[in-house]
């Protein structure tokens, strides 16, 4: 018979099977029982005699071999048998037990809870992948890090649930060096310049206090007098506290003593705020002025009263200067 002609059954008989039978197995592929008309029943079998045909590995050298035609209609019945066989029975595999990376676990806590925490501090960092921290195999769950994870949760449900008896606590947060005030900061309302924004969970529903260091002093002079400033606390975008800083009044008071000066400008900016327990955006931060030119008339006021010309002398004042 011509091997154009051979169907897959004879072609395994006469090229495969002298050394692939169940006498004497070679390489453990027994291809003398092997049915390629139903290859379902031993999918990987044919899997095997695919690459090892497509390769050219099949038959050996030196053995007899069907030609080049046979052995690529041979290859193309079985690869088209294969993939009918997965196509009716597919399997993706197993999927192994995924936990949650420690990003995955602040998003449930956050979207659960409405709680904003941390988890740098409370969980170590999950294993990498090929660049990623969200793949199940590499996601291991060991003694140690499964009590990681039982004390974040006790540090969480007491934050979510409050306890009325803890002690007073506080919290410090400090402005970058680098980071310029003279420039709106991102998350702040708009209208303002400068500050800080910080994100804090309040444990219970209560009156916090709320104090501000600025850097002041240098040497024996209060800095940041020359004109008035707003100062403006915000909560979540409200402003619940403003003073005003700076102008003649405070400069007088700081030439006089400057560190009595500084303490009435910091007992100013101090506030008592009552806040609901729960995630909140707190902001410091100051008004912006407007960066349009003042009128003639009160730049001319403030020239005249560095000088000590009377107020009530303006106007007339400022017909002379205006004439001259």
């Amino acid at each position: 018979m011509q091997a154009a002609t051979l169907t897959p059954r004879a072609l395994l008989d006469q090229y495969c099977v002298t050394c692939h039978n169940e006498k004497l197995k070679t390489a453990g592929l027994l291809l003398d029982k092997a049915d390629p008309a139903n290859v379902s029943l031993d999918a990987e079998t044919w899997e095997k005699v695919v690459r090892k045909v497509r390769a050219g590995a099949m038959p050996p050298a030196g053995m007899p071999r069907p030609d080049q035609p046979a052995m690529e209609r041979f290859a193309v019945s079985l690869e088209a048998a294969l993939d009918r066989a997965a196509a009716e029975r597919p399997n993706p595999g197993r999927t192994p037990v995924h936990r949650l990376n420690r990003a995955e676990y602040a998003n449930a806590i956050r979207d659960l809870l409405t709680i904003d925490i941390d988890v740098t501090g409370l969980l170590p960092a999950d294993d990498e992948s090929y660049g990623f921290d969200n793949i199940a195999e590499t996601l291991r769950m060991s003694p140690v890090l499964l009590e990681r994870y039982l004390s974040a949760a006790r540090k969480i449900s007491r934050l979510a649930v409050g306890d009325t008896n803890i002690i007073p606590s506080y919290e410090t947060y400090r402005v970058r060096p680098d980071l310029g005030q003279d420039e709106h900061i991102e998350g702040l309302p708009l209208g303002t310049r400068g500050g800080l924004l910080i994100h804090h969970n309040f444990a219970l529903d209560g009156e916090y206090d709320f104090k501000t260091k600025l850097a002041l002093n240098t040497s024996a002079k209060v800095r940041g007098l020359d004109y008035p400033n707003d100062f403006v606390i915000t909560v979540d975008g409200a402003i619940v506290h403003r003073a005003t800083m700076g102008g003649k009044a405070d400069e007088d008071a700081s030439d006089d003593n400057s560190s009595d000066g500084e303490d009435a400008i910091l007992a100013r900016l101090e506030a008592k705020i009552p806040i609901k327990a729960g995630p909140h955006t707190v902001g410091i931060a100051f008004i912006q002025k407007t960066s349009a030119q003042p009128p003639m008339t009160n730049l001319l006021a403030t020239m005249l009263d560095k000088i000590g010309v009377a107020e009530d002398h303006v106007g007339d004042s400022t017909g002379e200067l205006m004439d001259l």
